[in-house]
């Protein structure tokens, strides 16, 4: 089986975090015989340094200077898109020319154009280049719903609905990332179409994120990240924007205030330059909170099982999730987790059991769980002792990859018709 996967969203080498997640699966699917390629489009550019003429220009030789085209064993493509411009004479919709753009790539491959199967991470604006590839190609279409493209961005953008609706109107399979953010992604369906979606969750390295078991020490652990040995720390891990929680948190430290003393928040929120990106730093220093946060900027996904085993508590106060990774991991390695009620988490997380669920943006109920938990040690290891069997139950990548791959040979099996 030949799987082409669009995504945006991959690791590239000056941020190898980026769709990590994306990528694990992909390693999964070919460690079971799936061949797969990656489209990562880039935009077009001109040869001989004429891409300094032009903004749009010069984005392109940048995007595509930051690319691998192999990446642990990954064959990763980059379609060159061209738009014509000046836009305001030439009015293609930018997802229309980089559906065609990547169609017209895939066709005069040889390699990529008898694929059977095209899966693209995120239903917009993935979903809708893989609807117009498809038309082009009649490579069969499988989409996938992974959070923000059904909850934060239909909601902010009502622009992109009609493309959202397309998508699933034309997709031959829907996938969702949790079985909460499936039900959330029929209601985006037309009125007539009895849409039905799947959920696979992508899953996570079982083996990789542990408790310590080969030797190493919290205190060595410690050491490698600069962490004091006496203090507790409580980790976030999160895009530094508000849907995540992060002012929400920031403030629950600010009203615990003393009783905060003895802990420090681990701050890892990777830079971004995005319009809705928060300053934290600035955050913390609004609030007088410095002595009691330590920020450690991006970390390498490869070093974040060590990281989460130095630590004594996770959080992730976010306003909504299709399915937080993050949280998954902080389980698996054995911490006592609080995160929202939000998408999928009461999916693996039994409230009180093992992890503690709260309502999204409530600075209030934050900062009184916070104080519960950090000052009682034997509740915070009754937790614990339980966190992993949550994360077991999303499974591995490779357990996930199994159960895509049944979904991909079932679809292949089936007479060519599409949702609607």
């Amino acid at each position: 089986m030949k799987v082409l996967i669009i995504s945006s969203c991959y690791p590239r080498p000056s941020n190898l975090n980026s769709g990590i997640f994306v990528h694990q699966q992909v390693k999964a699917l070919q460690a079971l015989g799936v061949e797969c390629h990656v489209i990562q489009p880039v935009n077009w550019f001109p040869p001989f340094g004429l891409h300094r003429l032009h903004p749009y220009w010069k984005l392109g030789h940048a995007q595509l200077q930051d690319t691998f085209s192999s990446y642990e064993n990954v064959t990763i493509h980059h379609p060159r898109i061209f738009i014509r411009m000046p836009s305001r004479f030439f009015k293609e919709h930018a997802w229309d020319v980089e559906g065609h753009g990547v169609a017209d790539y895939i066709l005069s491959h040889k390699e990529l154009r008898s694929a059977d199967i095209l899966y693209a991470q995120f239903l917009i604006h993935e979903g809708y280049v893989g609807v117009i590839v498809k038309q082009r190609t009649g490579i069969r279409l499988v989409s996938i719903a992974l959070g923000d493209d059904v909850h934060a961005w239909p909601e902010q953008k009502t622009e992109v609905i009609p493309f959202l609706k397309i998508v699933l109107e034309q997709s031959d399979l829907v996938l969702a990332n949790s079985e909460a953010l499936a039900l959330d992604t029929v209601k985006w369906a037309n009125d007539n179409q009895q849409l039905k979606v799947q959920t696979i969750y992508q899953g996570i390295d079982l083996e990789k994120f542990k408790p310590l078991s080969d030797g190493k020490t919290v205190g060595s652990l410690r050491l490698k990240f600069g962490l004091e040995p006496s203090i507790s720390y409580l980790l976030c891990v999160a895009r530094p924007v508000v849907l995540k929680g992060w002012l929400n948190l920031l403030d629950a430290i600010q009203l615990l205030g003393d009783q905060f003393n003895g802990w420090k928040l681990l701050m890892v929120a990777p830079p971004i330059t995005t319009r809705d990106a928060l300053r934290l730093d600035e955050e913390v220093e609004k609030r007088n909170i410095g002595g009691f946060v330590k920020y450690l900027g991006d970390v390498n996904h490869s070093d974040m099982p060590d990281l989460m085993r130095a630590i004594d508590l996770f959080v992730l106060p976010s306003y909504n999730e299709g399915l937080s990774n993050a949280v998954i991991e902080a389980m698996a390695t054995g911490l006592p987790v609080i995160a929202t009620d939000v998408g999928g988490h009461r999916e693996f997380i039994n409230s009180g059991k093992n992890g503690i669920l709260i309502e999204p943006n409530n600075t209030v109920i934050l900062a009184k769980v916070l104080e519960k938990v950090i000052s009682h040690e034997l509740f915070r290891n009754e937790i614990a002792s339980h966190a992993r069997a949550g994360a077991e139950y999303i499974g591995s990548y490779t357990q996930n990859a199994i159960k895509l791959t049944v979904a991909f040979v079932k679809l292949l099996k089936e007479p060519g018709n599409h949702q609607g």
